[in-house]
């Protein structure tokens, strides 16, 4: 195992090539899972803890592989089980590029885009203006500022 630190995403995605698995066994709840999805756009198989947003990106014997955090027995028995089987790896590797597919921009900004349109169509049914931070005081100026 090697541990590098900040370089540049492109070289991360270079990596990934040359990589048979995706490891992410987090002991705290990820946010998010940035990493995961690396490995999985690179049709690598993941191997995560079932824990924060990896739980969201990671399904359990389809696109990777879930084991308990800080379960070292359970992250070695999944590590040995992909590296045993090419076509396991493939499969599962395979299913996590088409997974990652769904977190493109081109995909999930529209999402965002039909909230706000719904949320300004509801407003304008109830006769009142959208103003994103309509449920807050307005921000004090402060001498600094």
């Amino acid at each position: 195992v090697i541990f590098l630190e900040s370089w540049p995403h492109a070289a991360v995605m270079e990596a990934w090539q040359r990589c048979e698995v995706g490891l992410v066994p987090s002991v705290w709840p990820e946010p998010f899972g940035l990493v995961a999805l690396e490995a999985m756009s690179a049709g690598r198989p993941v191997i995560a803890s079932q824990t924060g947003g990896l739980a969201d990106i990671v399904v359990d014997g389809e696109n990777g592989l879930f084991v308990p955090p800080g379960d070292p027995s359970a992250l070695r028995a999944a590590i040995a089980q992909l590296l045993a089987s090419a076509e396991l790896r493939q499969r599962v590797g395979q299913a996590g590029a088409r997974r990652v597919a769904s977190y493109r921009a081109s995909v999930i900004v529209p999402q965002f885009e039909q909230v706000y349109h719904t949320r300004l169509a509801r407003q304008r049914l109830l006769g009142r203006p959208f103003h994103p931070r309509s449920d807050r005081k307005p921000l004090e100026q402060t001498e600094d500022a």
